[in-house]
């Protein structure tokens, strides 16, 4: 992010929006294309054409797929911190020798 707003226009499931965004064109459309890939794959696999549900189908497995990495990054952090800690305590022991 770089405080700058800019306004871009994507294609998501074949309507277009307008989004401002302090993020990078380039980031952009890697969301967006996202979006639209989840939207579409949803779309082609259930009966259901309304694309409001199919937007809240594709924003719950968004939301799932972020909190599962949020969770898998907070366990990796919870390890290192435990090896961290075991380091500065075998130097507290070395130092003291």
């Amino acid at each position: 992010m770089n405080n700058i707003k800019k306004s871009y226009r994507f294609t998501i499931l074949d309507e277009e929006y307008s989004l401002v965004s302090d993020e990078s064109e380039e980031h952009m459309q890697q969301v967006t294309q996202l979006v639209d890939s989840y939207m579409r794959e949803i779309a082609n696999n259930v009966t259901i054409k309304n694309k409001s549900r199919i937007a809240v189908l594709a924003a719950i497995r968004l939301a799932s797929l972020f909190l599962n990495e949020k969770s898998t990054n907070e366990s990796h952090n919870t390890y290192k911190q435990k090896l961290i800690d075991l380091i500065d305590n075998e130097l507290a022991a070395l130092s003291s020798i």
